[in-house]
C-alpha cells in the first residue's frame, strides 16, 4: 500500500509537469502555426497589392452614340490582356478631344462627318496656339450613316420619302409638346406626328440639321419636351419611334445599321419601323446598307456624290469614326482621310487598344452599334 501512496503522491507533481510542458509545446506551436498564418496572409496581401499594382487602366472618353460597340470592343479587349481595363464614357466628341488635349483621357473617340465639321479639325482651329490640340495623333476606325425612320403605320411619311426641305420644315415648325400639327409637302397634314431627336450637340444632329439647313447645334422647337428628345444612344431613338402607331404617329433618325438589326449586308429592317427614302436634286435615294457603303467609300475618298458606283446615298448624312491621342508627331487630314498617319505619344496599352478596335476581329462589335467597320466600305 505504501507504493501504491507514494505513486498517488507523486502522480500530481508529473500531471503538473506534463502540463508545463504541453504548455510550452503548444505556445511554440501555436507560434509556429501564427507565424505560418501570418507568412502565408503577408503573401496573399503582397499578391493582392501587386496585381493591383500591375491593374492598367485605359479611360476612353467622347461620343455618346459610339458607346455600344466601343464597350463591347473594351470586353473583348480585356479579355486577352488581363490585367487592363478599359473604362468608356460619353460625353460627345467635342469632349473627347479636350479631354485627351487636357490629359484627362487616354483616348478620345470622336464621330465627324466632314472636313467643313470635323470635331478635330474645328477644336483645332478654335485653339490655333495650344500645343495640346495641334499635337494629336488620330486613326479613322470606321464610318457611319443616318437615316430618316417612320413607325410601322406610315402615317407620318405617307408616301415614305423626304427631302432637305420637309425636314427644315419639320424641325422648325415642331410644337413646344414634341407634335408637329400641319407639316408640309412629304409629311401627313392630317394627323399629330410625335418628331424626335437627340440632345443637342449630337452627330446625328448635326448631320441631319447641317443637310436640312439649319445650324449643326441647333436645339430645335422640341428642346423643351423630354417625350420628344431620346437619350444618347441610337437604341433608344429606335425604341421611340417603333412605339408609334397610326393613332400617335413617329418619326426620327438613327445609325442605319440599327434598323437591319446590327447585320451589315442584311437590308432587312427590324420590326415596327419603315426606313425612308431620301429625295435630293439629282433624284431619290434609297437607304440599303450596299447604297450607304458605296456613298462612305466615295466619301473617304473625296470622290464627288455618286462618282464610282452610280447612285448611292447623300453624302452630306454620313461621318467617320476616329480614334484621338496625344501625339509624338500629329496626324493630318487630306479631306476627309488621315493622310498623314502621325505617331502617337500614348502607351503601349493604349495603342495596342486603337489597333485591336480597327483591326478585322472587331468589325461586328461596330456593326451592331449600327455603324460600319473600314472593312466595310474601304
Amino acid at each position: 500500500m505504501a507504493k501504491m501512496s507514494n505513486e498517488v503522491a507523486v502522480s500530481p507533481i508529473v500531471a503538473t509537469l506534463v502540463l508545463i510542458v504541453v504548455a510550452v509545446i503548444g505556445a511554440v506551436a501555436v507560434g509556429t502555426i501564427m507565424g505560418t498564418f501570418s507568412t502565408s496572409v503577408q503573401k496573399q496581401a503582397n499578391a493582392q497589392q501587386a496585381a493591383s499594382a500591375s491593374q492598367t487602366e485605359i479611360l476612353v472618353d467622347g461620343s455618346w452614340l459610339g458607346v455600344v460597340a466601343e464597350q463591347n470592343i473594351a470586353t473583348d479587349f480585356e479579355k486577352i490582356n488581363p490585367g487592363i481595363n478599359v473604362n468608356v464614357q460619353g460625353g460627345g466628341g467635342a469632349v473627347g478631344v479636350e479631354s485627351v488635349a487636357m490629359g484627362m483621357a487616354d483616348i478620345g473617340a470622336v464621330h465627324s462627318q466632314n472636313s467643313s465639321q470635323n470635331t478635330i479639325i474645328s477644336s483645332q482651329n478654335s485653339n490655333p496656339t495650344d500645343s495640346n490640340y495641334q499635337n494629336l495623333y488620330f486613326m479613322q476606325v470606321g464610318g457611319r450613316g443616318i437615316v430618316f425612320i417612320q413607325d410601322q403605320s406610315g402615317v407620318a411619311v405617307p408616301n415614305n420619302v423626304v427631302s432637305a426641305s420637309d425636314i427644315n420644315t419639320l424641325y422648325s415648325n415642331v410644337a413646344a409638346d414634341g407634335t408637329e400639327k400641319g407639316i408640309a409637302n412629304n409629311f401627313s397634314v392630317t394627323t399629330n406626328v410625335t418628331v424626335f431627336q437627340y440632345p443637342p450637340g449630337r452627330f446625328p444632329n448635326q448631320a441631319v440639321f447641317f443637310w436640312a439647313g439649319l445650324p449643326q447645334y441647333w436645339n430645335g422647337g422640341n428642346s423643351n419636351a423630354p417625350n420628344a428628345v431620346v437619350e444618347y444612344l441610337g437604341p433608344d431613338m429606335l425604341l421611340a419611334v417603333q412605339a408609334g402607331s397610326a393613332s400617335h404617329p413617329a418619326f426620327g433618325y438613327i445609325d442605319d445599321g440599327l434598323v437591319f438589326g446590327g447585320d451589315s449586308t442584311s437590308n432587312t429592317t427590324v420590326p415596327g419601323i419603315k426606313i425612308v427614302d431620301v429625295a435630293t436634286g439629282t433624284g431619290t435615294y434609297v437607304p440599303t446598307q450596299t447604297n450607304v457603303k458605296n456613298a462612305l467609300h466615295d466619301w473617304e475618298y473625296g470622290y464627288a456624290q455618286d462618282t464610282t458606283s452610280g447612285p448611292n446615298y447623300p453624302q452630306a448624312l454620313l461621318g467617320g469614326n476616329y480614334l484621338v491621342t496625344k501625339a509624338l508627331i500629329p496626324s493630318a487630314f487630306t479631306g476627309n482621310r488621315v493622310t498623314t498617319v502621325g505617331t502617337s505619344a500614348a502607351s503601349s496599352e493604349v495603342i495596342a487598344f486603337i489597333n485591336f478596335a480597327k483591326s478585322p476581329g472587331e468589325a461586328s462589335a461596330w456593326n451592331n452599334g449600327g455603324m460600319y467597320s473600314l472593312y466595310d466600305f474601304m
